[in-house]
């Protein structure tokens, strides 16, 4: 009896949790178009606009799983609290804790498959729409100076637009100085990888700065040595919420062995990995407040106290790692306050529910 009203109550809070996901990337995808149409051009299609979109919607599911865990878990046993079903089960001696657990065990669950997204499938798709997006400007046979990756290479200054999966740069601009002087510049359409510390550059434009005069050449090829691997070329042209948990690690590995600073990497390496202990802690707040202040709620109430506490601790999250990267502080740390805070909360206004 006890196993089917576990089933039960994590039905309903995995129904629920289902809903307010799909609502979130509903209204993500919705703002996103509106706030994006007016980039559409024609090099950038609304069809190009789309698919961009559809491509972020995995990334974006596992970052809206914990506050949809909160509303969700509001929802599923609000609707239990106001049949009652709450109150019948509490006087048939079922204590709040084991309610706890079956609503936990869901939200567990769809946490650790975000977990999977955030590994496999949405570095992915992230990567293909920043793709589309900044290669836009290529097929007009421009060059985007922004929104892309800036390195110092072998004395050398690298502006990477885009890069994709395979390996292969697109959108390159090699700037030589000498000394305090511009020595040359060299524009590329794209570049691939031949070996070792060897790039073939496609299309070049090569624009060279003499004392009397400036000369420019345009090649159809040109090579182009540097000593950075492929790999870590990749990872530096991607922002560091599109790349996966392994990446993340390999990355900030290079950059520590670089001496390099790494704590966005590292910022973005934690707030996924707790991404499931947030859930949880999220979800120990909603059942404090089910059985607490808000059991006699309405369901409008219960989704509007969702939403507040939502922004106020992804917020927080936002705010304590970043203020731990920008005073050198150790970004785990800044992540894990918002959470222990959570976690804290819900264990101690849990324990006065009983």
């Amino acid at each position: 009896m006890i196993k089917k009203i576990d089933s039960y109550i994590a039905t309903s809070v995995l129904w629920a949790f289902l809903i307010v996901a799909l609502v979130l990337l509903g209204l993500d995808f919705a703002l996103t178009f509106i706030e994006q149409i007016k980039k559409v051009n024609d090099n950038y299609t609304i069809q190009s606009l789309l698919q961009v979109i559809v491509y972020r919607l995995p990334g974006k599911l596992a970052e809206y799983i914990p506050i949809a865990s909160l509303i969700g878990t509001l929802m599923g046993l609000g609707t239990l609290a106001a049949t009652s079903e709450l109150t019948v089960m509490r006087a048939a001696g079922m204590p709040i804790w084991r309610i706890g657990m079956a609503a936990c065990q869901p939200i567990l669950i769809v946490s650790l498959l975000g977990m999977g997204i955030s590994e496999f499938v949405a570095p992915i798709t992230e990567q293909k729409a920043n793709l589309i997006e900044k290669m836009r400007n290529q097929k007009s046979g421009t060059f985007s100076v922004t929104g892309g990756l800036w390195l110092k290479v072998d004395n050398n200054f690298v502006y990477i637009d885009a890069a994709d999966s395979s390996g292969k740069l697109y959108g390159i601009k090699i700037f030589s100085p000498n000394e305090q002087k511009l020595n040359k510049i060299q524009a590329a359409t794209s570049a691939e990888h031949i070996k070792d510390s060897t790039w073939q550059l496609n299309s070049v434009s090569e624009t060279i700065f003499l004392p009397d005069r400036v000369e420019t050449t345009q090649r159809e090829k040109g090579e182009w040595n540097v000593s950075i691997k492929p790999e870590h070329l990749f990872l530096a042209a991607q922002e560091p919420e599109t790349l996966s948990l392994s990446q993340l690690l390999s990355y900030q590995n290079y950059l520590s062995q670089q001496k390099l600073d790494a704590s966005k990497y590292q910022l973005e390496f934690w707030i996924t990995v707790l991404r499931p202990i947030a859930s949880l802690a999220l979800v120990l707040v909603a059942l404090s407040s089910v059985f607490g202040p808000l059991r006699s709620s309405t369901m409008g109430g219960r989704i509007f106290s969702g939403v507040l506490i939502g922004l106020a601790f992804q917020n927080a999250l936002n705010l304590f790692g970043r203020m731990s990267v920008a005073i050198s502080f150790p970004p785990v740390v800044g992540v894990s306050i918002p959470i222990i805070i959570c976690l804290l909360a819900g264990i101690i206004l849990m324990r006065r529910r009983g």
